[in-house]
């Protein structure tokens, strides 16, 4: 029997800023240096295929490196398939990483995808899909996380910023009482898998290994966002009431300079030579026109209002209250109109207010009629809500949550309307620290000063310690008595075919190959299930390249190409 994995962790809390931090033992032990990672990216259906790039068991069946297994769902079981052999994992297969006694690659490699997934997987099965969680340590975790939040080519103390902020995120989270802590998406953080070719993200996770953010002796909550439109966001803006006392609402020049970070653009002339010019804010602005118009005595309707210029223009209203937010929420426009006015039947024309203040419009009379264009006396002024009119109608969106920063800026001929914040907004900007590190040569203690300003920064010290080498007498030991393996249960198929409907087979692939069979006829779309060589299914409509099929069991869109009749 191999040894069971034992991890020895010891910490050590050492204040790089601001002196001495003591986090509380209950809280070091929590964090065992290790976070479990739900693959999500993977899309597994009901098979997968796996390479064990290092030196793996299960159970007490040991593999070489490089071994390649198949892990598939029948029956409500998992079986692993590897040379010639089949074993019934039941309802759940762990692949225990070991340690290989050199400095080679030590991982697992997942469907034929070139990135390095270094730890343990544990495969169960959900709903009669596969699920993989890894169970690695966090500083190599990190190493999938850091190049694809922030690009490989940031300058080294930008990433190195990036890697205190992902590390201490996912330690706090480390240790939930679930099957996993964090996805690999950006629900939590943006997890791959490892590339070799990453040397600057992984010089910056190691330069700062063991590095987290700490307040009042617990890890803090690094929160950060691609771009927050030249202001940091207070965290309980976004989520609500918490104990966020190192966050702080700052403007940033850094964010804001960065000529990377995410901005849209549009374009209101200041001189107008059809409605058409307001472009998309056509509609909203000629409908509150109409009624200040009507109001007014002039004709309502939209075709016969005519916008000539935009006088002045300004955003209103922050969103906050009780902040300095630059998040605003209404768009004023001062604008010169021209209109037309009530004509009596005698060709007179109605007294309206602006002739007479004092004197009531005049009620509309049968055989009434309306005069030419002309401006009226002076500019009107509309109130347009910028989220979600103004944003929606300029084109400005960035986020699916409505924080934008929109701002304005006046030319000789325009009023160009700019909208940025890529993301929440909280924490660390990533173009922001960017631009602070290659620009400004800001060090990555600097930038998290800046971003998380009641922060302290706290060393903690863990170490591992793998399960024993697998002894080469142990390889070559045969493992547990192997069944026959079984061609995988292909499904059934009891439909008759119809008008223009016919039977293929899956074919044209290697007979322990599966073809996917996808929701839409492309190979972007998502898959559905695999099947497996020689498996029946009933084409219902050819589309050429695509073949829209069906069993008992399931439809969708297979490639032609790999059928046979």
């Amino acid at each position: 029997m191999l040894n069971k994995r034992s991890r020895h962790v010891r910490f050590l809390c050492l204040i790089l800023l601001l002196g001495l931090l003591s986090i509380p033992a209950a809280q070091a032990e929590k964090h065992s240096g290790t976070v479990r990672v739900l693959l999500t990216r993977l899309n597994l259906t009901d098979r997968m295929v796996i390479s064990l790039d290092g030196s793996y068991t299960l159970n007490d069946l040991a593999f070489q490196r490089g071994s390649r297994l198949t892990v598939s769902s029948q029956d409500g079981s998992l079986w692993v398939y590897y040379e010639g052999m089949a074993l019934n994992a039941g309802k759940a297969a762990l692949f225990l990483r070991h340690d290989t006694g050199d400095e080679k690659e030590n991982g697992i490699r997942i469907n034929g995808n070139y990135e390095l997934h270094p730890g343990d997987l544990r495969v169960t099965l959900q709903n009669g899909a596969l699920q993989a969680v890894l169970i690695a340590p966090v500083e190599e975790y990190l190493l999938g996380v850091v190049p694809y939040e922030m690009s490989d080519s940031y300058p080294l103390e930008a990433l190195k910023a990036q890697a205190v902020a992902a590390r201490t995120y996912a330690l706090r989270k480390a240790g939930s009482s679930g099957e996993y802590d964090l996805v690999d998406n950006t629900n939590d953080q943006a997890y791959y898998g490892v590339k070799k070719e990453h040397v600057n993200a992984a010089r910056a996770v190691r330069e700062t290994a063991g590095v987290c953010g700490a307040w009042k002796g617990q890890l803090a909550e690094c929160y950060y966002s691609a771009s927050n439109g030249g202001q940091t966001e207070l965290p309980q803006h976004v989520w609500g009431n918490g104990n966020y006392g190192y966050f702080s609402l700052t403007d940033d020049p850094y964010d804001l300079e960065n000529p990377e970070s995410v901005v849209k653009k549009a374009s209101l002339p200041k001189t107008l030579s059809s409605n058409d010019d307001l472009k998309g804010l056509k509609g909203p602005v000629l409908g509150a026109l109409s009624e200040m118009l009507e109001s007014r005595g002039y004709d309502g309707d939209m075709d016969h209002i005519r916008v000539t210029a935009i006088q002045a223009a300004e955003t209103a209203l922050p969103l906050y209250r009780d902040t300095p937010t630059a998040v605003m929420t209404v768009l004023r426009l001062s604008l010169t109109v021209q209109g037309r006015r009530m004509l009596l039947d005698d060709g007179e024309e109605e007294i309206s207010i602006f002739t007479s203040p004092a004197s009531p419009v005049s009620s509309p009379v049968p055989g009434e009629q309306w005069g030419p264009m002309e401006a009226l006396p002076q500019p009107l002024t509309v109130a347009l809500d910028i989220f979600p009119t103004v944003e929606s109608a300029l084109g400005l969106s960035i986020n699916a949550v409505r924080n934008e920063v929109i701002t304005l800026r006046e030319t000789d001929t325009a009023f160009e309307v700019e909208s940025r914040r890529y993301g929440h907004g909280v924490g660390m900007s990533q173009r922001g620290a960017q631009w602070m590190a290659g620009k400004y040569g800001f060090t990555y203690e600097q930038i998290l000063r800046f971003y998380y300003p009641g922060m302290e920064l706290a060393s903690l010290s863990y170490t591992f310690s793998l399960p024993t080498q697998v002894s080469r007498q142990f390889l070559s030991t045969p493992g547990p008595a192997a069944t026959p393996t079984p061609r995988p249960t292909l499904m059934p198929l009891s439909s008759t075919p119809g008008p223009n409907q016919y039977v293929v087979k899956v074919g044209n692939i290697g007979v322990n190959s599966y073809l996917n069979l996808r929701d839409a006829p492309n190979t972007s779309a998502a898959v559905l299930r695999q099947l497996y060589y020689n498996q029946p299914l009933l084409v219902i409509e050819d589309q050429g390249d695509w073949l829209l099929v069906k069993t008992d069991d399931a439809q969708g869109y297979v490639m032609s190409q790999f059928t046979v009749r």
